[in-house]
């Protein structure tokens, strides 16, 4: 299994949920983690910028901070993401584009922004939370749908272009999951993943040796 004790990892949407979960479990394996969020998040033992995922000029400086800071980008966890629950015939244009914008175009502008300097390393790991609603259609949930399958889609024509430089990518899709609050941080809810299978799942992927290349992994409850 792979280490990843030093090495230098992205998590966007990394000061609440899922993650902040995974952010966490890099942080306890030795790694170097800097959150990108909308909202200064306050994670321990993390270095966080404020960025918002949709903004080329916020992803091009996330980038640049951690290559400034700690001299490489090894991995980058794309979370961030939102839904709007709506019909596809009362759905606006502006919520639309809300939803395609923050889950597909900022996995899109991050990745884009991390992959020279993965490349000059050669070597990298990309791991994209997608969503059963990336295999699955679901009723009030169309731009989600269309923007987690985008990311499926994305993530597999990527792979193909930047394996000859020791880069891999990985989406997860996991089913409902549990989102602790203030409210709820102690409660555990039936029937629902916990961030936590999350952030153990993306731990796997990323320790798994370099010659091993896994298809998009699905999460259900057991």
């Amino acid at each position: 299994m792979e280490t990843l004790h030093g090495k230098t990892a992205i998590v966007t949407g990394g000061g609440s949920g899922i993650g902040k979960a995974i952010a966490e479990a890099l942080i306890r394996e030795g790694a170097n983690v800097l959150i990108a969020s909308r909202r200064a998040p306050s994670v321990e033992g993390a270095a966080s910028i404020v960025c918002d995922v949709r903004k080329k000029a916020d992803v091009i400086k996330v980038a640049a901070t951690a290559k400034q800071r700690f001299g490489g980008i090894d991995i980058l966890i794309n979370n961030t993401g939102l839904g709007v629950t709506s019909k596809i015939v009362d759905c606006s244009e502006e919520d639309w584009q809300l939803v395609l914008d923050t889950n597909l175009t900022g996995t899109f502008l991050m990745t884009q922004a991390v992959l020279p300097v993965m490349i000059a390393q050669r070597r990298g790991s990309i791991i994209n939370i997608a969503s059963q609603a990336a295999k699955h259609g679901y009723p009030n949930a169309g731009p989600y749908c269309a923007s987690k399958f985008g990311i499926v889609g994305l993530s597999e024509a990527l792979q193909h272009e930047v394996r000859e430089y020791g880069i891999h990518v990985h989406c997860l899709c996991p089913g409902l999951v549990q989102v602790p609050t203030p409210k709820n941080k102690d409660e555990v809810r039936a029937g629902v993943l916990q961030t936590e299978d999350l952030a153990t799942a993306a731990l796997f992927v990323l320790k798994m040796p370099s010659r091993v290349n896994l298809e998009n992994i699905g999460l259900y409850h057991f």
